[in-house]
C-alpha cells in the first residue's frame, strides 16, 4: 500500500512506485483526498500494465487508508505524512506485523557560520524556508546564525523576505502562492501568536496580506527573540515562517539542531573542512545540505531519524523496502553429514 500526501501527490507516489514495481509487487496508491485527480491523471501511464497491478483507490484516511492497512493482503505500507497519523498507521499494523515504512514530520534546521557568504546564504535559506510556501517536509523551520554575522544577516533576509511577490501559483511572476487550506493556515498562525506573547518579535510578515483577499495566503515571516519553548520552533509549522536564533561557537549551534524530537533533514553554509565534518558526523537527521539547500538526488537514500520516521526511499535502500531477503542453502554434492543421528552408532 502506498499512500501519499497532498504537497508532492505525483512526485512522492513515484518515489514509492517505482521501486515497489521493480521489486516485483503490485501496489495500491491511497492519494491524499485534497489531490485524487493528479493521481489518477498520472496513473494512465501504468494502463499498458496487466490489470491489479497498479490500483488506486481514492478518499478520506478511515475509509479508505484504514482497509487498506489491516487488509492481510497488504504486506508493506509506505507511508508519506503527518507524525499522528503515522503513529496510527504503527498501531493498525502491529498486529499483523507488517513492514512499514514512514516518512512523518520535520523540524529542519539551518545552521549560517561566520564564513558562509551572506549573498548566497540569504536566498538559500530563504528558498529552503519557503520552498511551496513552506509546505516540504524538509522546510528549514529553524535557523541558526554565528553572532558575529547575524545583524547584517537578519537584515538582508528581511528585505529579502519582504519583497518576495505572492500570488497565484500559475503566475510566473509568483514566488510565494497561497497554503493548501484554513486549517494549516490556522497553525502557522497560532504558532506565531504563541511566540509573540512568548517574546518573539516579527520584523516582517506575520499577517493575511491585504492584497490577497482570496485563497489561504500568509506573508513570508521572519521572527527573531524566539527560543526553544516556543511552539515555532518545537513543533513542525508547515507554513512560509523563518524563525531566527543565534549562536555563539558551533558545538552551541549543533546542539541547537540536534534539540528536537524530529530528525528528517538539516543545512549547514560554511566553506570550513573540520565544520562541514562536525556537522555531518553529529546533526541527527538523514539527510544533510551543505550549501546546496533541498536539492533532489535521487540516486541516494531518502528518510528521517527518531520521529521524523523509519525506512528510506529512493537509492538502492528505497528498492528494499519493497523486497525481503532469502537466505538459500544449497548443498551441490549432497550425501550423509557426520553430525547427524544416531550418535550411538558412531566411535
Amino acid at each position: 500500500a502506498v499512500i501519499v500526501p497532498w504537497n508532492y501527490p505525483i512526485l512522492l507516489m513515484a518515489w514509492k512506485v517505482a521501486p515497489a514495481l521493480a521489486a516485483g509487487n503490485t501496489v495500491v496508491i491511497k492519494p491524499s483526498e485534497m489531490t485524487p485527480l493528479s493521481t489518477l491523471a498520472f496513473a494512465e501511464i501504468f494502463d499498458h500494465l496487466p490489470k491489479g497491478v497498479v490500483n488506486i483507490v481514492t478518499g478520506y484516511g478511515r475509509e479508505a487508508g484504514e482497509p487498506l492497512v489491516v487488509d492481510p493482503r497488504v504486506r508493506v505500507v509506505a507511508f508519506t505524512g503527518s507524525l499522528e497519523t503515522g503513529r496510527h498507521i504503527a498501531l493498525l499494523s502491529a498486529e499483523q506485523i507488517k513492514k512499514l515504512h514512514l516518512e512523518l514530520g520535520g523540524k529542519d534546521a539551518f545552521i549560517v557560520a561566520e564564513d558562509a557568504d551572506l549573498d548566497i546564504a540569504v536566498p538559500g535559506v530563504a528558498w529552503a524556508a519557503l520552498l511551496n510556501t513552506g509546505q516540504v517536509c524538509t522546510s528549514t523551520e529553524r535557523v541558526y546564525v554565528h553572532e558575529s554575522i547575524a545583524r547584517s544577516f537578519i537584515e538582508r533576509i528581511t528585505e529579502y523576505a519582504r519583497g518576495l511577490c505572492l500570488g497565484n501559483g500559475l503566475d510566473a511572476a509568483t514566488d510565494v502562492g497561497p497554503m493548501i487550506g484554513e486549517s494549516y493556515r490556522a497553525k502557522v498562525e497560532a504558532h506565531v501568536e504563541d511566540a509573540l506573547a512568548h517574546g518573539a518579535q516579527i520584523l516582517t510578515g506575520g499577517r493575511r496580506p491585504p492584497s490577497q483577499e482570496h485563497g489561504y495566503f500568509y506573508e513570508p515571516t521572519v521572527l527573531v527573540n524566539v527560543d526553544h519553548s516556543m511552539r515555532i520552533m518545537r513543533e513542525e509549522t508547515f507554513g512560509p515562517t523563518i524563525p531566527i536564533m543565534t549562536y555563539h561557537n558551533f558545538d552551541e549551534a549543533i546542539r541547537l539542531a540536534n534539540d528536537s524530537p524530529f530528525g528528517l533533514g538539516a543545512n549547514l553554509y560554511s566553506y570550513d573542512a573540520r565544520r562541514v565534518k562536525q556537522f555531518y558526523d553529529e546533526v541527527e537527521a538523514g539527510t544533510l545540505w551543505v550549501n546546496d539547500p533541498l536539492t533532489d538526488n535521487d540516486a541516494g537514500p531518502f528518510g528521517g531519524m527518531k520521529l521524523s520516521g523509519m525506512g528510506r526511499e529512493l537509492g538502492e535502500e528505497g528498492l528494499d523496502e519493497f523486497r525481503e531477503t532469502k537466505h538459500v542453502h544449497w548443498d551441490i554434492q549432497g550425501g550423509s553429514k557426520p553430525w547427524w543421528y544416531p550418535y550411538h552408532r558412531k566411535g
